[in-house]
């Protein structure tokens, strides 16, 4: 059968008065135990347990009760208020740094592509889409599960905080029963808190033991010492007993009292402390009404402060430097597209501007269409014109470059040769008379050495004839430096090719 909240109180406080109970105490000194609700600096204690150590300073302990009705005590939730709240710090964030990058580069500014009023549903997508991102990627840390047991621990000091809880609230074997039974011993010992479990049969097994250094360096609220001694037990009033003799006593003058305390100019501490507990108050109204209930759900860092507050500023500051965009170019400012009326015009250019020292101007002009350019061509070609004799038995036809003639009635086919060679191929033609005379044009105007060849000297089976650059080659690099420096000079194509 399931325990109830105030039975699992009075397991773990006698649990502790064992467990503590050979601690040194001050002059024999007994324990002080609280098995009752109360409250302190706005946060519900459950039970508590104290005794006075050797040093006379006190030893606190407190306990966080938890029952299968209470079960949501300790078992974790997603604070989505915190992430709701770190999503939108994060949003201006990132949107005023989109907004300020969409104001300074070109192209990018949200006006320019998509006009006005689709510009604001844009930017209102883009923000969504943010906040949605962040969120899912915030949900996911394990930073945004709070447990109310362990999450008020953190706002007092005590010298050992332990949460009891019964076994029966993880009986289940589902996963999701074992991922918070986890993630409450992950928080147990990441902050230092100790945890009991309340068994069958009135047992008490200790599964994490407490901290003994502060994990929050001293930064939280300590136990003040009349808490410890609260409980310190008075003596007896003995009988009343009345004197019938005795006279009645004098009817007593009510004086005005006179202030007892001094003015808070006077006191500048009190003053700060008054101030800081007013602006608490102020602020809080602002809270759901569960803050109370639920201790440091909705506490937020500074930093979102410092981080969402001037983003949105400089995120209004970039939207509107966007919105002020315009196709016009005005005076001081850059645009896409510039206003051309204010530049000259052919029909009316701008007068030449003064030579300054040292400068001159050019005499030519670029409007004026340039005349033929004079090329130093020969009018005669270097060699002579005349048909050759016999050209049926004519296989290779050559003229070097300074005009010298040979005819080759024979020849050895580049093809049957061992090594790859290259040639620098102009063109293929059906007669020898075509081919010869673009060879002897390209002698005259160029003075290069030309080669044609039958085709079945250069290729096997091929047709024609076939009309060359230079001579073969077997470096192809040699070859692209040939082909490259004629066609700078000549402007005309040629082609590589390689022979096997």
């Amino acid at each position: 059968m399931p325990y109830t909240e105030q039975q699992i109180r009075g397991l773990a406080i006698n649990f502790l008065r064992f467990h503590y109970k050979l601690r040194p105490r001050y002059a024999g000194g007994g324990t002080r135990i609280v098995d009752k609700p109360h409250y302190y600096q706005g946060v519900l204690i459950d039970a508590r347990l104290a005794y006075q150590k050797p040093d006379r300073s006190f030893f606190t302990a407190t306990v966080e009760a938890t029952s299968v009705d209470s079960r949501d005590e300790i078992l974790y939730q997603t604070n989505y208020w915190r992430i709701g709240a770190h999503s939108f710090a994060l949003t201006l964030f990132f949107g005023a740094i989109l907004a300020w990058a969409g104001a300074q580069v070109p192209g990018y500014n949200v006006w320019e592509r998509y006009g006005s009023p689709q510009a604001y549903l844009v930017i209102l997508a883009t923000l969504a889409a943010i906040f949605a991102t962040v969120s899912a990627v915030l949900r996911r840390q394990q930073t945004y599960r709070y447990i109310y047991a362990v999450d008020q621990f953190k706002h007092f000091y005590a010298d050992a905080q332990w949460v009891a809880y019964d076994v029966e609230i993880f009986a289940g074997k589902g996963f999701r029963t074992r991922r918070r039974y986890r993630e409450l011993e992950r928080q147990c010992v990441k902050y230092g808190f100790g945890l009991l479990a309340v068994e069958a049969d009135r047992v008490v097994r200790a599964v994490i033991a407490p901290s003994q250094i502060d994990q929050f360096a001293g930064h939280r609220l300590r136990l003040p010492k009349w808490l410890a001694r609260a409980e310190e037990t008075q003596p007896a009033l003995g009988p009343e007993v009345l004197d019938p003799l005795a006279p009645d006593e004098p009817v007593m003058g009510l004086v005005p009292a006179s202030p007892g305390r001094p003015k808070l100019r006077t006191q500048p501490r009190r003053r700060i402390l008054l101030l800081r507990a007013r602006v608490r108050r102020a602020y809080r109204k602002f809270f759901p009404s569960g803050l109370r209930r639920r201790p440091g759900y909705y506490k937020l860092g500074w930093w979102v402060f410092a981080v969402g507050v001037p983003s949105f500023f400089l995120l209004v500051a970039g939207l509107y430097q966007q919105s002020r965009y315009t196709p016009l170019a005005m005076d001081g400012r850059k645009y896409a597209e510039p206003d051309l009326d204010f530049l000259e015009s052919p029909a009316d250019p701008a007068p030449p501007l003064e030579i300054e020292e040292g400068e001159y101007r050019r005499t030519t002009d670029s409007t004026a269409t340039p005349g033929d350019a004079d090329v130093n061509v020969p009018e005669e070609a270097l060699v002579s014109t005349s048909e050759v004799t016999d050209i049926g038995r004519v296989q290779r036809y050559r003229i070097g470059a300074n005009g010298e003639v040979t005819v080759d009635y024979d020849c050895v086919p580049l093809h049957q040769l061992t090594d790859p060679v290259f040639i620098l191929l102009f063109g293929r033609y059906d007669t020898f008379g075509a081919a010869r005379e673009w060879a002897l044009e390209l002698n005259r105007l160029y003075q290069s050495a030309v080669t044609v060849a039958v085709g079945d000297c250069v290729e096997l089976s091929a047709e024609g004839y076939l009309l060359y650059i230079d001579a073969p080659t077997t470096d192809e690099g040699a070859a692209n430096f040939l082909a490259r420096t004629f066609i700078r000079e000549s402007g005309l194509e040629v082609e590589i090719l390689e022979i096997r």
